[in-house]
């Protein structure tokens, strides 16, 4: 339906050949509030609108001054908008911008806009006040603003620009941040060529040819390419977009995004440099673990051979200072050879990187057999009820079942028969397994640095070893990307927990 004060105004022109029941028939039911007002400001007539909007009645209103319609705050300001406006008076349809406040009859304040046509009835100067309830409208449009900040905001943060290209046209609009991120400034039409002129020169065969597909096939593939904004600065951005097509099924129009990668992109090339350097780093450490598990072995081997060799035929003619000496040759022979074979071991963990499913409780099983002579001799007792099914790399899973439980039968009190628990808990994301002892325990602030290769507590009369079981242990929960730690406390055992994650 067209203005009110309009059409108002075309029933004013007409009104002389209408009777009255008619006039009041038609204002009464316009869909907006219609008053009357002379050219005091007293309203003389009102629609029945009115009510609906203000909570006055018809009666309540009539011979009052129009300035009851608006707060006290306004009233003085209103008085003389309306003596200028007087002066010359003139048609003000609704959407003219005349934006007021209104005040319902319980108080309360809304936005309104209202339109005005003065006319002349029997030589009286009369206005017509037309008036709109803006609340919704104004309701919308706050809603859209701070929608349109959360927007920007969003885009800002994430360093996105969206952008929308009549395609038919050929006509581009880009938002603020989008400006801001080509560094160019805002003024002027745009088109796909501006864009384009951004292009870097080595990417513009590239950004043409998926141009060209995108057009070709009507549906929209995101991609990256190189920009060189208006300062210079070459940056890596990624498009992604949608394709609208009109009714005859041609490309009409693109909508999408313009996000600034080139921090990401220089931090995955980053990333990967480290990683090819990392690779060449563990090559070095397969290399150095061949050596060791080769080269140095045939040394320490002959050495052994030699010294058992030597005492086999010479062992009679030493005196017992000569025979001390050469068994510490042998014995130091035998823990080079174990350390190099630990070490051997220790480089070789995580080789195979194919996971399966395997039952831990079979696990436990078969290294309770594996350990079967040194539970044997120290009349240990290894408890452990249905354990779970997990994913995991089986071989290095086994061996750190047998380092820990290894540990806890070496670790024991001397007249206590070592008792081990094994079992495992479900949590949110993960199985967390404990094997828990009552041995001879350690010192709080020796917790810290058990898991570092040959970190020793004891010596090697009181325990014999390497100092590399619990560096195996850590580097195969790790392995499967979980975690291990340990409770103890000197005198009252130890409490082992790692984690195996779900998938």
């Amino acid at each position: 339906m067209g203005d009110p004060a309009l059409l108002f105004e075309t029933i004013v022109r007409s009104v002389n050949t209408i009777d009255r029941h008619q006039f009041d028939g038609v204002l009464h039911h316009l869909p907006n509030n219609l008053l009357i007002i002379d050219d005091s400001g007293v309203i003389i007539y009102a629609n029945n609108q009115l009510e609906k909007t203000f909570g006055y009645t018809k009666e309540e209103v009539l011979g009052q001054k129009a300035q009851i319609l608006i707060p006290d705050y306004q009233r003085k300001l209103n008085a003389k908008k309306r003596s200028e406006f007087y002066t010359r008076p003139h048609a003000l349809p609704i959407g003219s911008g005349v934006e007021v406040t209104g005040v319902k009859k319980n108080g309360e304040e809304f936005p309104m806009e209202i339109g005005l046509t003065p006319f002349n009835r029997n030589g009286a100067n009369l206005l017509a006040v037309t008036i709109i309830d803006n609340t919704k409208r104004k309701k919308v449009e706050e809603d859209l603003i701070k929608k349109n900040e959360l927007l920007n905001l969003g885009e800002q943060i994430n360093q996105i620009g969206h952008w929308q290209w009549n395609v038919i046209d050929d006509k581009i609009t880009w938002s603020d941040n989008l400006y801001a991120m080509f560094q160019r400034e805002k003024g002027g039409e745009l088109c796909y060529e501006t864009y384009f002129s951004y292009v870097y020169e080595e990417d513009s065969q590239f950004v043409l040819g998926r141009t060209q597909k995108i057009l070709e096939d009507k549906q929209f593939y995101d991609f990256f390419h190189r920009i060189k904004t208006g300062t210079g600065q070459i940056k890596t951005v990624h498009l992604m977009g949608k394709v609208f097509l009109n009714e005859r099924g041609e490309v009409a129009e693109m909508v999408g995004t313009c996000q600034d990668v080139t921090k990401q992109k220089a931090d995955e090339k980053r990333v990967e440099l480290f990683t090819q350097q990392l690779q060449a780093k563990n090559k070095e450490l397969e290399m150095f673990a061949y050596v060791a598990g080769h080269d140095l072995k045939e040394p320490v081997r002959t050495i052994g051979a030699m010294t058992q060799l030597f005492m086999q035929s010479n062992g009679a003619s030493l005196n017992e200072e000569g025979r001390e000496l050469m068994e510490i040759i042998s014995n130091a022979a035998g823990r080079m050879k174990q350390l190099i074979n630990d070490l051997s071991d220790y480089s070789k963990l995580g080789t195979d990187r194919t996971q399966s499913t395997h039952n831990c409780t079979v696990i436990m099983e078969e290294v309770c057999k594996d350990l079967a002579v040194a539970i044997d001799e120290a009349n240990a007792e290894i408890v452990f009820n249905k354990l779970p099914v997990v994913q995991c790399y089986r071989t290095e899973l086994r061996l750190l079942f047998q380092n820990l439980i290894s540990n806890a039968i070496k670790f024991r009190k001397p007249n206590e028969k070592p008792v081990i628990h094994v079992s495992a808990e479900l949590n949110e994301d993960c199985w967390t397994f404990t094997v828990k002892d009552n041995g001879i325990g350690m010192a709080k602030d020796c917790l810290p640095d058990i898991f570092q290769i040959f970190r020793r507590l004891h010596s090697r009369e009181e325990y014999p070893g390497t100092g590399i079981g619990l560096a195996h242990c850590k580097k195969i929960v790790e392995l499967h990307e979980g975690e291990i730690w340990v409770e103890s406390e000197q005198g009252k055992g130890s409490t082992f927990y790692f984690t195996i994650p779900l998938s």
